[in-house]
């Protein structure tokens, strides 16, 4: 019994692993295919016309299943929305982002995100931020304060647009924060109505309503012609829709079901290690003991203000974010 034990926790722990790592890389996959001179919105469009077929065979698993649960009016609305902030806006702000930093940057100021799930508790709910709570979050961006003071001489290449009076790396992050305060919304606001639906069910509708909105924003700016790209830009797009995307939400929800979501959470936090050693490797970008502590300092703050509220989090991946798995939702 034992060793069944011990062998469901190991496997869990590699699960949970595999889909940090996973859910991680795809920042790298998506800098690579910028090489090749995508525009964002083609590539969104791409990725999302690669996994949306996987959401569509959920839904339709759930109907054969007869798993499929009502959705009234005041669920489709939430979901539209909540669908609207996660899979659309965060999903470009962060891919927009991603153009002027690096990806450690870009990671790490994502992982912010259970800062403003306070904030916004706080703003809208009625909840209180302790002390100790707010010393944490003082950390957080302290550390990322000393990673954009560090990368203040990387560039991408990539300039704002002229009516933007910011350089590239503080415009870059704050349409990544953009991303994450997005991301934010709907964590605080989406447990009610995952909880109804499930979390399969809520995630395929909400992708569902995302594709629409993609499909839209490219349609008005009415230029089919960057559909045609070269060839690894689909790999590319195939890679973050499906290996670091539908793969790993499929490995994180196994990985909570044998060994809990929060042991599951706390493998996840090593995403953004992952992350900054992939990117040094894999695209020559900066790697420096600032970067490290910046970034043990980041996620320190998050543990530790984790622990003082027991606020509960997910896994991160913004070019598509991660369903939250039912073991989460009470």
């Amino acid at each position: 019994m034992e060793n069944t034990q011990s062998s469901t926790n190991t496997n869990g722990f590699l699960l949970a692993l595999g889909a940090a790592a996973l859910f991680s890389i795809k920042a790298i996959f998506i800098k690579l295919a910028y090489r090749h001179g995508v525009d964002v919105e083609t590539f969104i469009l791409l990725r999302m016309a690669l996994a949306l077929p996987f959401y569509v065979a959920i839904l339709m698993l759930l109907k054969r299943q007869q798993a499929w649960r009502p959705v009234s009016r005041r669920n489709l609305l939430l979901t539209v929305i909540l669908g609207l902030c996660s899979y659309y806006l965060a999903s470009y702000l962060d891919l927009q982002g991603l153009r002027y930093i690096s990806a450690n940057f870009e990671r790490l100021i994502i992982y912010l995100y259970p800062t403003l799930v306070l904030f916004l508790g706080w703003c809208f709910l009625g909840k209180r931020i302790s002390i100790p709570q707010l010393l944490c979050i003082l950390g957080a961006y302290a550390g990322i304060l000393l990673i954009y003071w560090q990368d203040q001489n990387f560039s991408t290449g990539a300039l704002p647009p002229t009516w933007v009076n910011l350089d590239a790396i503080s415009w870059g992050a704050l349409l990544t924060f953009g991303s994450a305060l997005s991301f934010s919304i709907y964590v605080a606001f989406s447990e009610g109505v995952i909880r109804q639906l499930g979390s399969r069910q809520f995630t395929a509708l909400a992708m569902m309503v995302a594709s629409a909105a993609i499909a839209l924003h490219f349609a008005v700016q009415a230029d089919w012609g960057r559909l045609h790209q070269p060839w690894p830009v689909y790999g590319y797009a195939l890679t973050v829709a499906f290996v670091c995307t539908v793969v790993p939400s499929l490995m994180m929800s196994a990985a909570i079901q044998q060994i809990g979501s929060a042991s599951t959470g706390a493998i996840g936090t090593s995403g953004p290690v992952i992350t900054l050693i992939a990117a040094a490797l894999v695209l020559g970008e900066p790697f420096s003991v600032y970067h490290f502590a910046g970034m043990a300092i980041i996620l320190g703050s998050l543990l530790a203000m984790k622990k003082v509220n027991g606020i509960k989090t997910v896994p991160v991946a913004t070019a598509e974010i991660p369903q939250k798995p039912e073991a989460q939702s009470r």
